[in-house]
C-alpha cells in the first residue's frame, strides 16, 4: 500500500512497457476504445530468476523487495504443498506436478482499486480464468467484498476471511486434468467510498513445458478435450489477449470439427 501512495512520477519511473506485463500501470489494453478496469496494477516476475527485471524492483519502501522476496518463498512452499494434495485427491503420485512442471514459474500481481464513484459502471477486473496451474489470492484486510467468481451463471461474492487465503485452479490444471478440475471465472468490482488491494501470485509450469491432458483422465467415456501445446506459447497468447472470461482456453480446446 505504501508503494501505490507514493507520487505518480516516482511510481511512473517502473512503468509497465507497452506489450508487456512486469511494472506499473495497467496490463491487457490493446485498444484506444478499450474499457479501462478501474485498477492500478504492480506485477513483477519471481522465478526463475531470468525472468526478473531488477529495473522494476522498487527502491521505495525501503523494506519492499526483502519483503516480497521472504512472502514469495513461502507462497512457493504453499503452492506446492497444494499440488500434492490436488495430485493425492485424484489418486496420483503426490510429486507428479512438481516433476511435471520443471523449474516452476512464479509472478506476483498487486492490484490497488481506488474508491470509484459509479461502481455500477465499470468493473475493478474483467471476468477472466487465470493461465497457471494455481493462483493465491491475498484480499484486502477490510472486510470489503472485491472478489466474485461465477458460478451456475451468477456472479457470487467472496467474502474475505481475516489471515486467509483464496486460492483459484487456473487453466493449467483444468487441461492437465481433461476438465476434472475446473478453472474459476472471476471478477474483481469496485467500491463507491474504499480503496482496495489484493496480492495475487501466479504458480505456473516452465515456459518449456509441453502440457496436455494426462492419460488417466482419459477414456471412451472421457475423450481428450484439449490439444497438446507449448506453456510458453499458451503464457505469450494469454498476456496479449483481452480478459475476456475463460476464452484464452479456447487456445488449447478441440472443438468438435477440429481434426485434431
Amino acid at each position: 500500500m505504501d508503494f501505490f501512495m507514493l507520487p505518480l512520477e516516482e511510481k511512473q519511473k517502473y512503468a509497465m512497457a507497452p506489450g508487456t506485463v512486469q511494472g506499473y500501470g495497467q496490463a491487457f489494453v490493446f485498444s484506444e476504445d478499450q474499457k479501462l478496469d478501474w485498477c492500478n496494477m504492480f506485477a513483477l516476475g519471481l522465478e526463475p530468476h531470468f525472468i526478473r527485471n531488477p529495473k522494476l524492483w522498487p527502491t521505495k519502501p525501503a523494506e519492499f523487495s526483502d519483503t516480497l522476496e521472504v512472502y514469495s518463498r513461502e507462497i512457493r512452499e504453499l503452492c506446492q504443498n497444494l499440488l500434492r494434495y490436488i495430485a493425492t485427491s485424484l489418486g496420483l503420485n503426490e510429486d507428479v506436478f512438481e516433476n511435471m512442471f520443471g523449474e516452476a514459474v512464479q509472478a506476483v500481481r498487486m492490484n490497488y482499486y481506488p474508491p470509484c464513484s459509479r461502481p455500477d459502471l465499470v468493473l475493478g477486473l474483467s471476468p477472466h480464468s487465470d493461465g497457471s496451474a494455481l493462483t493465491v489470492l491475498q484480499q484486502g484486510r477490510d472486510g470489503s467484498v472485491g472478489l466474485q467468481i461465477l458460478r451456475h451463471n451468477s456472479w457470487v461474492p467472496v467474502r474475505p476471511i481475516p489471515n486467509a487465503f483464496v486460492v483459484n485452479i487456473g487453466d493449467t490444471i483444468e487441461v492437465l486434468t481433461n476438465g476434472k478440475y475446473k478453472s474459476v471465472e472471476h471478477r474483481a468490482v469496485t467500491h463507491k467510498e474504499k480503496d482496495r488491494l489484493s496480492i495475487v501470485t501466479f504458480y505456473a509450469p516452465s515456459y518449456e513445458i509441453e502440457l496436455g491432458p494426462m492419460p488417466e483422465f482419459l477414456d471412451e467415456n472421457n475423450p481428450c478435450r484439449y490439444r497438446r501445446y507449448n506453456h510458453g506459447e499458451y503464457s505469450r497468447h494469454y498476456v496479449t489477449s483481452k480478459l475476456e472470461g475463460k476464452k484464452t482456453l479456447d487456445f488449447a480446446k478441440i472443438h468438435a470439427n477440429s481434426s485434431s
